[in-house]
C-alpha cells in the first residue's frame, strides 16, 4: 500500500497526475534556480577574492605610512588628532534583484580631504596616512557587502535544496507509487467489470436457448 491513502477512482488519478505534473515542473524550476545560486555563489567568491587581496594590500601600506607617521609625530599625537577629525562622506546603496532576492552594494565616497599638514602638531606623513585609512574604509565597504551577498545566497541556496531534495526524496516517489496503485487497482476493477459483465451476457444466453 502506498503512503498516501487515496481512493481508488479515477478522479483521485487525475488529481495525483495533476500534483505530479506541477511537482516536476516545480522541481526542474527549483533545479535552475539551484544552478544559478551556485555559480553566482562561485562569481561573488572570485570577487570576495580579489577584494581581500586588495584590502590586504591597501592595509599593509596604512601600518606603513602610519609606522612613518609615529615617528615622525609619535604615537601619542596621532591618536589624539585622529580622534578629533571630522570625517565627511557620501554613503551610496543600491539593490539588484536575483531571483527575488535583494542584493545591496555599499560604495563610500569620501570628501575631498583637507590637508592638516599647516595645523600645530601634524605633519606631511599624518596627511599620507589619513589618506590611507580613507581608502582602507572604502574596500573594507566593498568586502562587506560582498561577504553579505555570499552569506544570503548561501542561505537561499540551501532552502532550495532542501526543497528539492523533498521533491525528489519524498513527495515525488510518493505520489508516484499511489498513482501506480491507484491507476493499477482501475485496471483491475476494470477487468473485474468486463469479466462480470461477460458472465453476465453468458447467462442470459443460456437462460434465453432453455426458454
Amino acid at each position: 500500500m502506498p503512503k498516501i491513502e487515496l481512493p481508488p477512482t479515477k478522479s483521485s488519478l487525475r488529481k495525483l497526475k495533476e500534483d505530479l505534473s506541477f511537482a516536476y515542473e516545480g522541481y526542474d524550476l527549483l533545479n535552475q534556480k539551484r544552478e544559478i545560486l551556485a555559480i553566482e555563489i562561485v562569481r561573488y567568491i572570485s570577487e570576495i577574492r580579489r577584494v581581500e587581496s586588495e584590502f590586504s594590500g591597501v592595509l599593509d601600506e596604512l601600518y606603513a605610512a602610519y609606522r612613518i607617521a609615529a615617528v615622525d609625530m609619535g604615537s601619542e599625537t596621532i591618536t589624539l588628532k585622529s580622534s578629533s577629525e571630522k570625517r565627511g562622506y557620501f554613503f551610496h546603496m543600491k539593490f539588484t534583484k536575483l531571483m527575488g532576492l535583494n542584493l545591496s552594494k555599499i560604495r563610500l565616497a569620501f570628501k575631498k580631504p583637507r590637508l592638516s599638514a599647516s595645523l600645530t602638531g601634524t605633519t606631511a606623513t599624518y596627511d599620507t596616512a589619513k589618506e590611507r585609512s580613507t581608502k582602507v574604509l572604502e574596500v573594507l565597504a566593498e568586502y562587506a557587502t560582498t561577504t553579505k551577498s555570499i552569506i544570503i545566497l548561501s542561505k537561499e541556496l540551501k532552502k532550495v535544496q532542501r526543497r528539492v531534495n523533498a521533491l525528489e526524496k519524498i513527495f515525488i516517489p510518493q505520489h508516484e507509487e499511489a498513482r501506480k496503485y491507484i491507476s493499477d487497482r482501475i485496471e483491475e476493477m476494470e477487468r473485474d467489470e468486463i469479466f462480470v459483465k461477460k458472465l453476465i451476457r453468458q447467462r442470459a444466453s443460456k437462460d434465453q436457448g432453455i426458454l
